[in-house]
């Protein structure tokens, strides 16, 4: 008798659970329920970016000799470890999107010292500036600027001016990213380590700044 229940009670639960998994899975195999997703988090109507090699503007020695191109090869790797819809191409006629950085600085900082006063710990930062452009309508998509939100229910006040909408800048102004990686010489870092520390973080950081806004579900 209770072998009997606790099979009625598996299969229930195992029909259940394919019925969710149904309503749940999309023709892209990703996953989505009660407005939530397992797809990646990229504007779908963005199809291709056009990612030049980086312009170097920042006085640099050995042996960051290259650093525009370890950047921008940094930059696509991890747009295509993401699984973004956003297919990179090498010919901006065929682009929906173009990303332009340069390279404004890279600096060198040292943190202590030896006894012999040679570096034992320090760090490197590499900063960039960035304006990405959609082709199709020549809008800069990072000027994006999040709407303001209208008044709630209740609280309108018809003696005020209506609260206008803040739009996209069609300027393009440069968004400026940086980041730091370690140099430990007792580690075994060196500055070239530390300059691909940086690398590695400014792509995830750009690659982040690409991602669409997060929106919740609808109440």
């Amino acid at each position: 008798m209770r072998n009997d229940f606790t099979r009625r009670g598996f299969l229930i639960s195992a029909l259940g659970a394919g019925s969710m998994l149904a309503l749940g899975c999309r023709t892209d195999r990703n996953f989505a329920l009660f407005g939530y997703t397992t797809a990646p988090p990229f504007d779908p109507n963005i199809g291709s970016v056009y990612i030049p090699t980086f312009k170097l503007n920042a006085f640099i020695t050995n042996p960051n000799r290259g650093l525009d191109v370890d950047v921008t090869e940094a930059v696509v790797e991890e747009l295509a470890s993401r699984r973004s819809p956003m297919k990179i191409v090498s010919d901006p006629a065929r682009a929906d999107t173009e990303l332009i950085g340069t390279i404004i600085s890279v600096s060198k900082n040292v943190l202590v010292r030896n006894p012999q006063n040679l570096t034992r710990e320090g760090d490197i930062t590499i900063a960039v500036e960035l304006v990405w452009r959609d082709l199709r309508t020549s809008e800069i998509l990072t000027n994006r600027r999040a709407p303001v939100k209208p008044p709630a229910a209740g609280a309108f006040d018809p003696s005020l001016e209506p609260t206008p909408v803040v739009k996209a800048d069609p300027k393009a102004v440069p968004v400026r990213v940086s980041a730091t990686g370690r140099v430990l010489v007792e580690l075994g870092e060196s500055t070239a380590t530390g300059s691909q520390m940086a690398t590695k973080r400014l792509a995830k950081q750009i690659v982040n700044m690409m991602e669409a806004n997060w929106e919740l579900p609808p109440k």
